[in-house]
Order: structure tokens, then sequence, then C-alpha cells
């Protein structure tokens, strides 16, 4: 399995189509096999999502992701779990374990819904009928 982390200054990034630096970390049955650095900087945002399709991610841990982002690499397979927030080593631990969802790894805002039945969260945010039906 390949995750990546779009990481700023040893954290996740808070906004995956402004980050300018990916971890890819490839797992095996023994565990981690190996890791690598991708300097996103050069990478406009419209190719984001086909450079990580490129490397073969499997999962990506994120913040904030665009959803024309989020729908092209959820179409190429990219299972993609985001509102995380937090260091990256630690992230990357609790995923390992299973306890990524944890209350601490959850952006600030991203928690139980209050309010009105059927208001929309910010943390989930609305999809277009158009990309429902594409799915």
């Amino acid at each position: 399995m390949t995750v990546a982390i779009p990481i700023w200054q040893d954290r996740v990034s808070p906004v995956f189509d402004t980050a300018s630096r990916l971890l890819v970390v490839h797992h095996g049955r023994a565990g981690e096999l190996g890791r690598r650095e991708i300097a996103l900087g050069s990478v406009p945002s419209d190719g984001l999502a086909r450079t990580v399709l490129d490397l073969g991610v499997d999962v990506l841990l994120c913040a904030a992701i665009s959803e024309p982002i989020r729908f092209t690499l959820e179409r190429g397979g990219v299972r993609v779990e985001d509102n995380l927030c937090g260091e990256v080593e630690s992230l990357l631990r609790a995923f390992n374990a299973g306890t990524w969802r944890d209350p601490k790894f959850q952006m600030p805002g991203c928690g139980k819904q209050r309010g009105f039945p059927g208001r929309r969260s910010r943390c989930q945010p609305f999809r277009t009928e158009a990309l429902r039906r594409a799915r």
C-alpha cells in the first residue's frame, strides 16, 4: 500500500491544492518499505491529481482538498481521507494502527454537526449532481 500526505513544516498541509511537498510512504506486510518526499512547487494545481496517480498512491491523507482534485483522485482509485491535521509521523502511526479518525487528528470545526437537521457541513462539501452521476 502506498500512502501520501501533503506536508508543511512536519505537519499535514492545511490545503492539498497549495501544498509544496508530498510525503509518499510505501508499506508492505512487514511495515514500511520506503519513503520519499516529492516537491510539488512546480506542479500546477490541475496537475496535482495526475502526479498523485502517477506515483501509484492508494490512500491520500489530507486536510482540505478541492472537489475537482478529489473527484479525479477517487475516479483513479485513490481513497481520499480528508479533514485530517497534526504531525505527519503521528498521523502515519495512527493510520497504520487504524486510529487515524481519532479526534486529535480531526480538523477543527469538522466534528459532530450541531444545529439544523440536513444542514451541510463545510467539512463534507456538497457534490454537484453531475459529480454524483459520474461516479
